[in-house]
């Protein structure tokens, strides 16, 4: 496996299960809150966050290295944002290895060239962002977003503090690689992965996050055994506004 920091939650008996893959800009550790405590899982540093060293190469070149490397036992994926996007890529390179997918709040990939090139150029813009402003510079940038516009309203200080240290705490060279392979513009589509997965696939959204809503409802359009879960008064990320809701959820679908 390549080498990343990893927390085993759960059940410290039993080996894990499922596979935690955090958003942009996240840890391992936002996991703890949420994560059912009857459920072995490993909850992984992402590429370029913490001490995971930042990946080489393409996304699929990734993506297909470390599923190899993957122990057999994970079965299950679950991922938010970036982290489902992971998860949906995982499934997309061997599809017959999982049993489940637990998506939050994430695209599974632009079809068209042209809205890809653009999201690259998107995305390029917070990787100058990074290499030439640094840190303190992105973060501030990033968490003005109009998307993490409910944290503001909805989490208290001390964890928006938290949050932001754990931002503060990553390298900005290996975000702006890691970006630079993992964003969206550069992640091949998988909706024809998700429409013939043979397992159960439950897609998480907070109701206040529109654009999201919306591509929730397109995946279940374009594969109706899809099981949607709208959390009620949560944005994007239901990990730090909505951890009661979200914790319910996870046990009832990952158990």
């Amino acid at each position: 496996m390549h080498p990343q920091s990893t927390i085993k939650l759960g059940d410290p008996l039993s080996p894990p299960r499922c596979l935690l893959l955090h958003g942009f800009t996240g840890a391992a550790a936002d996991w703890q809150a949420v994560w059912p405590s009857t459920i072995p899982a490993l909850a992984v540093d992402l590429p370029g966050h913490g001490a995971s060293p930042a990946p080489q190469g393409t996304m699929h070149q990734w993506i297909a290295d470390w599923h190899l490397a993957l122990p057999d036992r994970l079965d299950t994926l679950v991922g938010y944002s970036l982290g489902g996007r992971l998860a949906l890529s995982l499934l997309a390179v061997l599809p017959h290895r999982w049993r489940r997918l637990v998506i939050i709040s994430a695209h599974p990939g632009l079809n068209c060239e042209h809205e890809r090139r653009v999201r690259c150029q998107a995305d390029q813009v917070w990787i100058e962002c990074l290499r030439e402003q640094g840190i303190v510079a992105f973060v501030n940038a990033w968490e003005a977003q109009p998307l993490f516009a409910s944290q503001r309203q909805r989490v208290n200080h001390s964890q928006l503090a938290s949050q932001r240290q754990r931002r503060l705490s990553h390298h900005a060279s290996a975000l702006a690689q890691t970006l630079g392979c993992f964003g969206l513009g550069q992640m091949p589509p998988t909706w024809q992965a998700i429409a013939t997965f043979q397992g159960p696939l439950h897609w998480i959204v907070g109701t206040e996050d529109t654009r999201f809503v919306a591509i929730a409802e397109q995946v279940k359009q374009h594969r109706p055994a899809t099981t949607l879960h709208h959390l009620s008064s949560c944005g994007h990320n239901p990990l730090l506004e909505q951890p009661e809701q979200l914790h319910d959820l996870l046990r009832l679908v990952c158990e």
